[in-house]
């Protein structure tokens, strides 16, 4: 699949905030591990919500492998950015 590249519009913005909200909201109650692994699940019943009739599901994997990648870099890159500080 030839990758595409989406420009971040306010609204992608403002769902990616409102998750994080989410995540630190639940913090405390749940261990990284356990947040992994349900935020897995509810990413598995996105894709099986998507449009059998234009979306693959190796498509939708593609998606989803190189976000991945791209908000680990993200997270990374913010964590050298502190400079040993929080």
């Amino acid at each position: 699949m030839k990758e595409r590249t989406v420009l971040t519009t306010a609204a992608h913005r403002a769902f990616r905030d409102d998750a994080i909200e989410l995540l630190r909201k639940h913090a405390g109650a749940l261990d990284a591990k356990d947040m992994l692994a349900l935020s897995a699940h509810l990413c598995g019943q996105i894709i099986a919500m998507q449009d059998q009739r234009t979306m693959l599901p190796a498509t939708a994997m593609e998606i989803v492998a190189r976000n991945i990648e791209i908000g680990n870099a993200d997270a990374i890159s913010q964590i050298s950015e502190t400079n040993g500080s929080a």
